[in-house]
């Protein structure tokens, strides 16, 4: 059994099993070599996009992350300045949130770039 991709029709653009002797949208042939190499360019357009996806993650993971950190230690600096004492928030689930995006974000960068 062979391995059935989707590609793009090179004449239509509409997307197709890789099994197809000609289009089934625009009737146009297609060969082997027009088959590989619409394969690897779909794979590759694929790929970035999964990559994009990733940073997506990591970055507002990031942010997240920033925003409760500085949160958490601009209250505790004001309470700590204060002469009564005072109370300052530990905003854990934003931190927790923004650590797990960040991680998720980064296991998928590091899985796309090890694959083929």
């Amino acid at each position: 059994m062979t391995d059935v991709q989707i590609l793009q029709c090179p004449g239509c653009k509409e997307y197709i099993a890789s099994d197809s002797e000609r289009c089934r949208f625009c009737s146009r042939p297609l060969d082997a070599q027009t088959i590989q190499t619409a394969v690897a360019a779909q794979q590759n357009e694929n790929k970035k996009y999964r990559r994009g996806h990733y940073m997506k993650y990591m970055l507002t993971g990031l942010g997240l992350f920033v925003v409760g950190l500085l949160i958490t230690v601009g209250t505790y600096a004001m309470a700590a300045s204060s002469s009564g004492g005072g109370h300052f928030v530990v905003t854990w689930g934003l931190m927790l949130v923004g650590a797990g995006n960040f991680l998720y974000g980064l296991a998928g960068v590091i899985g796309e770039t090890f694959s083929k």
